[in-house]
């Protein structure tokens, strides 16, 4: 989202709104242009935390008000529904984007039912692969728009096929159970022995951190695998490293893997996960395992990309070319085509009470509202 944003600024009058505490800053640097709102409206518990859910939707049409955009994008599953129920009958296109597979990213049968109530109200679905388009029914298939993720090429670029010194496996991501950071601990463990050069490093934080930590000790692992905390500066950790590990159970489009391939390295993940078998081509730029055999699998990819310093070289060089198919400046004129196709909409329909603003054709700015 930041990348978008950073590009719509560029010729557009750009506002955020997300829910997080008025003192919170962005991970990601965002233009000084941008109008940067925070709601405060995460947290809390009991009926605290349900009031604070029920809030967001005055929050958000208050600000769709004071802002009046042409179009409003939205990221992230209930956010989406939110801004849908908020915006209903204002008369302003809306495109929410899901960014996970919902098939497995279970939200509740309440937020299940409120999104097919309401994903018909928007514009356009934005989805990260066909596989999460898949999941919709029939009737919201024409909403579709198959968008990935930008991935920029950067300078620098892993050595991945040095023979000599001590190697290592990277993995980044939060430490949640989604991840599959616990497989990755038992599929390394199969095959330490037989690779005693070669290190583990996974890098990222979360809730789970303790646990992955007590099975570290457990695996007798505490000399080979290392957890290291976020970093602000991941290019370098790719270049440092010679294969990237990406157990996933599931994801949508992961940007982790996405920098890893572009920066070179060759990647080993489990088949039937969105994005993942976007970017890893089994045996053209990385490895697949079947998620029904577990660690095994995994550990038997894993085996093969550490014996290999050729096989490693070979799938590194195509991934970097591979992903050149998410260029940024492709990724961005999709998203502008989707909010242009968006406002087109508009000229048949009649909204005498909308707040919308309508677009001055002779001139190249837009408004963009993103609640999320």
């Amino acid at each position: 989202m930041s990348h978008l944003l950073a590009h719509l600024a560029k010729d557009h009058s750009v506002s955020l709104l997300t829910f997080e505490r008025t003192d919170a800053a962005s991970f990601y640097p965002l233009p000084s242009s941008v109008a940067y709102m925070r709601g405060d409206k995460l947290g809390g518990g009991g009926l605290k935390r349900l009031s604070r859910i029920w809030s967001r939707l005055g929050l958000i049409r208050r600000t769709i008000d004071s802002v009046a955009p042409d179009v409003i994008v939205s990221f992230t599953d209930t956010t989406n529904i939110a801004a849908l129920l908020a915006c209903s009958g204002r008369g302003i296109p809306i495109i929410v984007s899901e960014r996970v597979d919902p098939a497995h990213h279970d939200i509740g049968w309440v937020r299940n039912l409120l999104r097919a109530y309401t994903y018909p109200l928007a514009r356009f679905i934005v989805v990260p692969s066909q596989r999460v388009a898949s999941y919709f029914p029939a009737s919201l298939q024409s909403k579709m728009r198959v968008i990935g993720n930008p991935i920029p090429i950067p300078s620098v670029r892993a050595q991945v096929g040095q023979s000599s010194g001590r190697k290592r496996v990277i993995a980044v991501g939060r430490h949640e159970p989604q991840k599959g950071f616990d497989l990755l601990l038992e599929a390394f463990a199969l095959i330490a022995c037989a690779f005693p050069d070669w290190d583990l490093v996974i890098v990222g934080d979360g809730t789970g951190r303790s646990r992955l930590e007590r099975r570290i000790e457990a695996l007798g692992l505490r000399q080979r695998v290392s957890l290291k905390s976020v970093v602000s500066d991941i290019c370098q950790e790719l270049a440092d490293s010679h294969l990237i590990a990406f157990p996933s159970r599931y994801e949508g489009f992961p940007n982790a893997l996405a920098e890893a391939l572009a920066a070179g390295l060759p990647a080993v993940g489990y088949k039937d996960v969105s994005g993942v078998e976007d970017l890893i081509i089994d045996c053209h730029t990385g490895l697949l395992a079947d998620q029904r055999e577990g660690p095994l699998g995994l550990a038997r990819a894993l085996s093969q990309m550490l014996a290999d310093d050729k096989l490693r070289i070979r799938l590194g060089t195509a991934a970097r070319h591979h992903v050149r198919r998410w260029a940024p400046d492709r990724i961005f004129s999709l998203w502008e085509e989707t909010l242009e196709d968006a406002l087109t909409s508009l000229k048949h329909v009649t909204c005498p009470h909308s707040h919308i603003s309508q677009p001055n054709r002779s001139a190249p700015r837009k408004d963009h509202a993103d609640p999320d």
